[in-house]
């Protein structure tokens, strides 16, 4: 089982290492990509000290921009895909990731926290879905329309995709695994912007989409389809 890893990362030098630590101590991870979107800080500087593939994007594209420049350098069968801040990842959970794919015939899976933090656990309880950790084959990746417009409606997209076109898809827990939360990155009053645009887009698109319409990113996306 060959693991390529992308990693979109947006001024994440201070808590990218800890991540990249596991994910290079995977034997099965033969590619790593990170990819620096229009970081103001040394985020491609600190993946460059790993060894590890470096795209820099010369502006800020958002999550979704950035996760699909990284997916069309991925190389080998089985995609992860990771955020760059995670707390307490482990070798073992790549693999957790992986092996339904490579060995149940699973079309996606979906890391959820648990025994992590309370906050990050709570919300990977109440909506699962929204989960910046997956995996995928190569080949399903490859299926998918340009959706680099999506911004943070990426998951809740790739959601609705995977159940249109009958993907078998599987939650598969990470103990242990949590993530730094906005208010420790930005300060409460940053973080409470930055949370509110995140889940409008993400709550737009399904709200809207329950009433027979679209905004017009998903209305791109699906086009494409």
């Amino acid at each position: 089982m060959h693991l390529s890893v992308v990693i979109p990362a947006y001024n994440e030098a201070e808590r990218l290492p800890r991540v990249l630590a596991a994910v290079t101590a995977c034997d099965a991870v033969r590619q790593v990509i990170v990819v620096d979107d229009g970081s103001e800080d040394d985020t491609a500087k600190v993946a460059e000290g790993f060894g590890v593939q470096v795209i820099r994007l010369a502006s800020n594209r958002g999550k979704a921009g950035a996760v699909w420049v990284g997916l069309q350098e991925a190389r080998q069968p089985i995609v992860i895909l990771l955020d760059a801040d995670l707390q307490g990842l482990q070798p073992h959970h790549l693999m957790a990731l992986a092996q339904p794919i490579a060995e149940e015939g699973v079309d996606m899976t979906l890391g959820v926290f648990r025994g992590g933090r309370f906050w990050t656990d709570l919300s990977h309880l109440l909506a699962p879905w929204v989960t910046g950790q997956r995996a995928l084959p190569l080949e399903r990746a490859r299926q998918l329309p340009d959706f680099s417009a999506l911004g943070y409606g990426l998951e809740a997209a790739l959601n609705k995709f995977a159940r249109e076109h009958g993907w078998r898809v599987k939650t598969v827990v990470l103990r242990g695994v949590s993530h730094v939360m906005k208010e420790e990155k930005l300060g409460f009053w940053r973080a409470l912007a930055a949370r509110s645009h995140m889940y409008w887009e993400v709550g737009k698109g399904w709200l809207l989409s329950l009433n027979g319409q679209k905004p017009d990113h998903v209305r791109r996306f699906q086009g494409k389809i």
